[in-house]
């Protein structure tokens, strides 16, 4: 499938990031506050995004979703990308008690809301489908490797297992699983039960990216002294440098803007709760979450249509 460039500017990212900008301009109007986006937030990742994930599922083609060389492929760029941004935090002599921060910034993306928004904008329900494998794959990996950083520089122990157990609860996760276990049974449900999920899994998107908008207006922009090489890391060099290998390695240009989309997904909001909950930089991490979301949407508008020129788009 092979996308224009002029396409992929108006039709895809342009609304997307116009949803931002309407949720920062409700929330500078007071239209909307930060208990509707707390409200709204929870309700996207626990209720409608598990809703349209089960439903992509069961209602899509399982078989060839995902190859293995895509998978393997996604895996080791998030795991390279956490070591190597590890030893740029040592290199770069970050103080300790500000490592882990800096690392879970430089590795850790939105893949769950931000990257299955342009995915599913772009592709449709492909988008979900796919979407939603990387997504879980991303979630299970950004956890286990936060909880090991965060560990490792609040002296405190590893506690791998409870991590586990709240991945097992994750409603995203849940989603997925029990949308594959649907379709590979051949769960047939009501057409109205069908309806009805979709069109709650359909205020996924809209009110995410409203609320990823509101929540820019009340953060912060100012950092610590080598966080902004964090945040290269995580938009810019990390995507570019494994969908650049990844174009050498002959993936097809729709695996190359799954992985550029997912890669170059901006610091995830978990990453606050996590480094809040390991006593460390908190505000530092919502400052960087905040400037990765700006500088994330510039970086895949203007690189989207440099992959589909590249691959003969």
């Amino acid at each position: 499938m092979l996308l224009e460039t002029q396409s992929v500017i108006l039709d895809v990212a342009a609304p997307v990031l116009l949803m931002i900008a309407m949720g920062a301009f409700l929330r500078r109007i007071q239209l909307i506050n930060d208990g509707f986006i707390l409200i709204s937030s929870r309700f996207v990742f626990q209720v409608s995004m598990p809703a349209m994930f089960f439903f992509g599922m069961l209602g899509n083609n399982l078989n060839g979703l995902i190859s293995v060389d895509l998978a393997a492929y996604f895996i080791v760029s998030i795991v390279l990308t956490f070591l190597l941004s590890w030893l740029l935090a040592v290199k770069l002599d970050v103080p300790e008690r500000q490592r882990g921060v800096f690392v879970q910034i430089a590795f850790r993306g939105n893949c769950g809301i931000f990257s299955v928004a342009l995915v599913v904008n772009m592709f449709g329900q492909d988008g979900v489908a796919l979407g939603g494998v990387m997504s879980g794959l991303s979630v299970l990996l950004f956890n286990i490797l936060a909880e090991v950083i965060l560990t490792r520089y609040s002296h405190g122990k590893l506690h791998l297992v409870p991590v586990l157990k709240s991945l097992l609860k994750n409603p995203l996760i849940l989603g997925i699983v029990f949308g594959v276990v649907a379709n590979l049974i051949g769960l047939k449900l009501p057409a109205f039960v069908v309806k009805t999920g979709s069109l709650i899994g359909g205020l996924s998107l809209p009110l995410a990216l409203v609320c990823i908008g509101g929540s820019l207006v009340t953060s912060g922009f100012t950092l610590p002294k080598h966080f902004p090489m964090a945040i290269l890391s995580k938009v810019a060099l990390s995507p570019i440098v494994f969908t650049a290998l990844a174009y050498v390695f002959g993936f097809s240009q729709k695996e190359l803007l799954f992985l550029f989309i997912f890669l170059a997904a901006p610091t995830a909001a978990s990453a606050y709760v996590t480094a809040v909950a390991k006593g460390d930089d908190g505000k530092s991490t919502a400052n960087a979450i905040a400037t990765t979301t700006l500088v994330s949407s510039v970086v895949i508008v203007v690189c989207i249509p440099v992959i589909i020129w590249a691959t003969g788009g």
